[in-house]
């Protein structure tokens, strides 16, 4: 006779609410963190974070290796409070599971985790956009999963195709450890069951080598796909790279110091040649051919910071933006790059500072290729885009900081460095203050300083000025006039008064094409034609008043405007002529009705609308 063993009882009813809901519950839990890192990486390049951080020598390795670091402490920081909360309410999964399984899984699920943001991020320039895809992407998956989960259930093991999606084999692996946490036939997991051929091992492990695939595929994606700023690589770099950088190691060690001779022979043999039709470039005048002439012919300073040969740029809808810039820019000098909206100033200066590639042509700043030293010119140039790029919630003072630490300030000098660009640009009371407290005027001279940090060889402003009340315009003029001693500074701008006050020297753009070069006497004394006389009379003396003005202008004068009580004149000047219009107007002018007259020197401003104007009807 047999007896049964003793067994225990009970008239309770357990009911694993938690556990029963957490099927649904958890893949949530831990996958919203999924599109909170994917926004967090677009909205920095959609805000041009990032572009200026590698403008001011940020390497993408430590960009990335910075927020993988950042990302993954906010994981571990969730997971805890995660599994502290489930403990706390005694879910089974995890007081029945052994620790170790579920630890080893929430490890795995985070590296895969900031792998996928890191990929999404690739497709993205906006923020919202981001944001919606990415949940959706992570809503359907956790729908799917679910529904899988009906099919996948018992024996019934999912296929290893199942787990080719990182997500899929996450939730799989979850759910599997859940249902064994209250299933009274299967045990709750321990780390000794993770052998070969079990579901949950079978999962991590696709975790792991899809982690490998994610990590090399973002890289490559980031390198290779457009982007609304900075410059991207063929897809076919990845062979390409290998090659150049071993017949780079072989020429360097048949010669140590490389200068402009035979290196520069090499670079030049790589250029895409392209022949100039002649009608792109008949707008130039004598000034810019033989600038280019100049240049092409070697005939320039060496250490000149910035030499532009050949420069062109092709949008891929067909729009030549760009027209065969050629010309050097010398140390000392503030040179000012004129021209409408779609001349192609903001292209050439994007250019010249990473932003875009130049179809064809060559440039070096400070003796640096922009093509094959980006790292080495973002070292040693300084930006100060048109629109301010500040976070809010950092000081003026941590900011200075910030960026002279990606300038590679040595740490002893970070204090005395981040004081002299506050005293550069007088901001030495804002130093504690938050960014978002400063005024518009305020705000532009903290970008200006950021570009002046490190002590860069040639800063480029874009328009620094544009919307600032006149008294905070002269504070930024002297400091832009300061600051060019040792250096070169490229400036854009729409003010012809402040060109004429700042610039050593203009070149002015229009349709792409630079349309003149040089110092400000030089372009009056071409386009200007001297000197404007002006006089305004009654209606009913305009024909004697104009009869008498002309018998003392030269012959060659050209009446500007005509109206019904005043007239202007453009003429180029003689010997002793302006003595002249003095004495006989002032001695005359009453009899012949002038009631007032004024004579002035052709302004800049009207030598760029003659240059524009002209450009516009023809070119």
């Amino acid at each position: 006779m047999f007896r049964v063993m003793p067994a225990i009882f009970s008239t309770d009813v357990k009911i694993p609410v938690g556990t029963l809901i957490g099927g649904i519950l958890y893949p949530f839990g831990v996958s919203f963190l999924l599109p909170i890192f994917v926004i967090i990486l677009v909205k920095e390049k959609e805000d041009r974070i990032l572009v200026m951080m590698k403008m001011n020598g940020l390497k993408s390795f430590t960009y990335y290796l910075t927020h993988y670091l950042h990302f993954y402490s906010v994981h571990i920081i969730t997971t805890l409070v995660f599994v502290i909360t489930g403990l706390i309410f005694k879910m089974e999964i995890f007081t029945k599971t052994s620790p170790s399984v579920y630890i080893i899984l929430f490890f795995v699920w985070g590296h895969i985790e900031i792998a996928l943001a890191f990929l999404f991020s690739c497709f993205f320039s906006k923020a919202r956009i981001a944001l919606v895809v990415t949940f959706l992407i992570v809503l359907c998956g956790i729908i799917v999963s679910l529904a899988s989960g009906s099919l996948y259930n018992g024996s019934n093991s999912a296929p290893l195709a199942y787990f080719l999606w990182p997500p899929f084999a996450f939730y799989r692996c979850l759910n599997l450890i859940n249902i064994a946490s209250v299933n009274s036939i299967i045990p709750p997991y321990r780390l000794s069951d993770l052998t070969i051929g079990n579901e949950v091992l079978n999962g991590i492990l696709f975790m792991i080598v899809e982690y490998f695939i994610l990590m090399i595929l973002t890289i490559y994606l980031t390198n290779v796909l457009p982007s609304e700023y900075g410059i991207v690589k063929p897809w076919y770099f990845i062979f390409t790279e290998p090659y150049n950088m071993m017949r780079k190691r072989g020429h360097n060690s048949k010669k140590k110091h490389i200068k402009k001779d035979d290196d520069e022979d090499i670079i030049e043999l790589e250029r895409v040649i392209v022949e100039i039709d002649p009608d792109e470039i008949k707008f130039e005048d004598n000034d810019v051919k033989e600038e280019r002439k100049r240049i092409l012919e070697n005939n320039y300073d060496p250490d000149s910071p910035l030499v532009m040969k050949r420069m062109r740029k092709v949008y891929s809808n067909g729009k030549l933006a760009v027209k065969d810039v050629t010309f050097a820019v010398d140390k000392n000098i503030i040179f000012g790059l004129l021209g409408p909206n779609g001349a192609g100033k903001t292209t050439l200066i994007s250019i010249l500072t990473g932003l875009y590639p130049q179809t064809s042509g060559f440039a070096t700043i400070e003796n640096f290729d922009i093509l094959t030293n980006m790292q080495e010119v973002y070292m040693s140039i300084g930006v100060c885009p048109q629109h301010d790029i500040l976070w809010d919630d950092l000081t003026v003072g941590e900011h200075l900081l910030f960026y002279a630490r990606l300038k590679g300030i040595p740490a002893e000098q970070e204090h005395a460095v981040t004081l002299q660009a506050l005293q550069q640009v007088r901001l030495e009371a804002f130093r504690n203050r938050l960014s978002k407290g400063l005024s518009g005027g305020e705000k532009r001279r903290l970008s200006i300083a950021i570009s002046l940090i490190g002590n860069p060889a040639v800063v480029f402003l874009d328009e620094p000025t544009t919307g600032l009340d006149p008294e905070v315009r002269r504070l930024i003029w002297n400091i832009i006039n300061d600051a060019k001693k040792g250096r070169t500074i490229i400036l854009t701008t729409h003010s012809m008064e402040e060109a004429e006050v700042l610039c050593n020297r203009i070149g002015i753009m229009a349709k792409g094409t630079l349309r003149c070069l040089g110092p400000q006497l030089r372009l009056k004394e071409i386009y200007g034609s001297g000197f404007k006389l002006s006089f305004s009379c009654k209606a009913e003396n305009v024909d004697i008043a104009t009869q008498f003005i002309e018998s003392l202008l030269p012959p060659t004068a050209k009446k500007l405007d005509s109206f019904v009580t005043n007239v202007s004149y453009e003429f180029k000047t003689e010997n002793g002529l302006i003595a002249k219009l003095f004495r006989e107007i002032e001695a005359h002018k009453n009899e012949n009705g002038v009631d007032d007259w004024g004579l002035s020197q052709t302004t800049l401003e009207e030598v760029f609308l003659r240059i524009i104007g002209e450009a516009d009807a023809e070119a």
